[in-house]
């Protein structure tokens, strides 16, 4: 059955439902779930009554062609030794695991195999899943993958060897500018009178919807810097501190996330 069988109903798996449904790129009868925790299970039957449940991962495997490995990725390689045995070889093998490899999965399923890197922002339908196929990966697979991530954001196809790198800026990222949020609203309920909710909302009012113009007008960063900064002013003088702290601190905070890249799933 060329269904989409998605294994493991945690925060991306359950997004990835609700996502693919919502959007209506599938119909409840194209799309199978597994976990193991019948909680779980229950839970999705709960949501998305009519949807496929399958009780094991093996019997999810026998019945759907397209499958998504949603699991974390320590269990990823348990869940392929376990379902390899009962696929044709055929099906299109999604992994959502970071750190483990195209050559380590073709490795152990011989088949089609494409990595996928979700955003948790894709519950909004906003952010960019990155994609990155295998060699086996025909056309028909690569776009039905494409397609699906695409009713729930923007897609980026990716080499492998850029993921850990995109990775940080589009998985990762959305945490990385949430304490960037937090702490401004911080400093700034320090400095005066401000709440905190009052200063939180206008922090993360402020961020939408600079992201937002960005996007709109297509000017750079640095465009609309020069814009808001002018000479002598308020702004210029907090952009000047930033600027002067802030390109130590970024760096090795990225070194530190790709030093941890290399360890997941290991």
């Amino acid at each position: 059955m060329d269904c989409i069988g998605i294994i493991g109903y945690g925060h991306m798996g359950s997004m990835l439902v609700n996502g693919f449904l919502s959007s209506g790129v599938l119909g409840i009868d194209e799309v199978a779930v597994t976990s193991g925790s019948r909680e779980s299970r229950d839970a999705c039957a709960a949501a998305w009554p009519g949807i496929g449940i399958a009780a094991t991962n093996r019997e999810l495997a026998r019945r759907c062609r397209t499958i998504v490995l949603a699991v974390r990725p320590q269990e990823t390689k348990e869940v392929l030794r376990e379902i390899v045995p009962v696929m044709d070889g055929d099906e299109h093998i999604v992994s959502l695991a970071a750190g483990i490899g195209l050559a380590e999965l073709e490795g152990m399923f011989s088949g089609s195999v494409t990595r996928v890197v979700p955003t948790i922002t894709s519950t909004v339908g906003q952010g960019t899943t990155l994609i990155c196929h295998g060699r086996q990966v025909g056309m028909h697979d690569a776009l039905r993958v494409e397609g699906l991530f695409s009713s729930i954001g923007n897609v980026m196809l990716v080499g492998e060897e850029e993921l850990p790198a995109a990775t940080i800026l589009s998985s990762c990222g959305p945490g990385l500018l949430a304490a960037i949020i937090e702490e401004l609203a911080g400093a700034t309920v320090r400095a005066s009178g401000l709440t905190t909710d009052r200063a939180l909302a206008l922090a993360t009012e402020t961020a939408a919807a600079t992201a937002a113009y960005l996007r709109e007008t297509g000017e750079t960063p640095g465009d609309l810097v020069g814009r808001v900064a002018t000479a002598g002013g308020v702004t210029e003088a907090g952009v000047r501190e930033l600027r002067e702290r802030l390109p130590e601190v970024f760096d090795e905070a990225i070194a530190a996330m790709l030093e941890r890249y290399g360890a997941v799933g290991k």
